[in-house]
């Protein structure tokens, strides 16, 4: 997580001062990494989906989603890929109604530290050290939506 102090270090300072991104629409965010295929979903956001599609909200469960061991619902990949993903423009189908995880991605807590993008969030979107430089508050809160969302 960004370091809070007033005064950074010189080595905290690209963190603390923003987070450069753009998305190149790769589509790599939305695809399996190794084991990893995990979109969580919340009831608003199944609602809200299922409004979007056109379709009642028992089919978009029964057709997009699955609940995992631990009692979380999750949307269903196909494949290698979320179902929303649009092949081969790499778009996504639902933009307008994403859960929260998506929209605040790559603005998760694992994915940066005091010094910045972390080495693993590095090899997963090549968007990072690109474009704008994302103001260190819009930052912490995506972190913070995320975390509410749990």
């Amino acid at each position: 997580m960004l370091a809070l102090s007033s005064r950074p270090t010189c080595e905290e300072s690209r963190a603390t001062s923003g987070l450069r991104f753009e998305c190149t629409q790769c589509g790599k965010c939305c695809t399996r990494r190794g084991r990893y295929a995990h979109v969580y979903v919340t009831d608003d956001e199944a609602r809200a989906l299922a409004a979007l599609l056109g379709v009642s909200l028992a089919h978009f469960r029964r057709r997009y989603t699955f609940t995992d061991k631990y009692g979380w619902e999750q949307l269903r990949f196909e494949g290698d890929a979320c179902p929303f993903l649009e092949v081969p423009s790499n778009r996504c189908k639902v933009y307008d109604g994403r859960p929260v995880q998506c929209r605040t991605f790559p603005f998760w807590e694992e994915m940066v530290d005091e010094h910045g993008w972390t080495e693993a969030a590095k090899s997963c979107c090549e968007g990072l050290g690109r474009g704008r430089v994302w103001p260190r508050a819009e930052v912490e809160a995506s972190m913070r939506a995320i975390r509410e969302s749990d």
